[in-house]
């Protein structure tokens, strides 16, 4: 009989450690760089909306004076009262 006893490398105790802390890492950076990329696609819509809203705010202000403008004819011309009245146009006091 020839018993051979197997002697069994210690395992290093640091292995499962250093493993879950390489895929701790590798998750966090691997989100890191999705939150980046989603960052640079924002800022790049964001810098798309700036030129609409300025337009928006010309056309806003333009209406404003067409109606200011139909709210001084009004106090002449009868048509311009007729619409006045009919759609309820009136100057509001600006928000405080």
């Amino acid at each position: 009989m020839n018993d051979q006893v197997q002697v069994e490398k210690p395992v290093n105790p640091f292995l499962p450690i250093a493993l879950v802390a390489v895929s701790v890492i590798v998750i966090l950076g691997q989100n890191f760089l999705q939150m980046r990329e989603q960052q640079t696609a924002l800022q790049q819509i964001r810098d798309q909306q700036v030129p609409i809203v300025e337009q928006s705010r010309q056309v806003q202000m333009r209406f404003q004076k067409m109606m200011m403008d139909l709210l001084q004819l009004s106090q002449t011309d009868k048509d311009a009262q007729t619409i006045v009245a009919k759609y309820g146009i009136a100057v509001q006091a600006p928000p405080r």
